[in-house]
């Protein structure tokens, strides 16, 4: 072979390999907002196995002031104790979501708004903020994990 032919053989070769095929990220992202709104959906109508399936199999819930859960059945199980407060409010919406330029992670942020009645009678209100991690499980977003804390200041 030529050099001038090898060359342009390697420089072809190294510019097909190099083409990564990105994800389509703005679908992605209407995907995972759509999903986050059906989650919502599924926190008013206390439907913990629609909530559980939200998450991945190995996926975490990191609420405040409680220990750390892992795991799709013990993050359901977490759910369904917080869904158990009475006159239970909460609404939740991604300001932001960033997916990867391959398509398989995604990170969403945003404020909450979280109500219910406290032991009293009194209604406990409560507004802060999220973070949401996003994996491709089998071509599916799953929550790898979420956090959220209050905008509140300590008492």
């Amino acid at each position: 072979m030529r050099p001038v032919t090898l060359i342009f053989a390697l420089t072809a070769a190294a510019s097909v390999g190099g083409c990564a095929r990105h994800a389509d990220v703005a679908a992605q992202e209407r995907t995972i907002r759509e999903l986050e709104r059906r989650w919502v959906q599924a926190v008013a109508a206390k439907d913990t196995t629609a909530i559980g399936n939200v998450y991945a199999e190995d996926g975490e819930f990191l609420p405040p002031g409680a220990p750390r859960v892992s795991g799709r059945a013990a993050v359901r199980s977490a759910w369904a104790a917080i869904l158990k407060a009475p006159s239970l409010s909460l609404t939740f919406e991604s300001s932001k979501v960033v997916v990867s330029s391959a398509g398989d992670l995604a990170i969403a942020t945003g404020p909450y708004q979280l109500g219910m009645d406290g032991p009293k009678g009194q209604r406990i209100e409560d507004a802060g903020k999220f973070v949401e991690a996003w994996t491709r499980v089998n071509g599916e977003w799953k929550v790898l994990g979420n956090i959220f804390n209050s905008d509140k200041p300590p008492m």
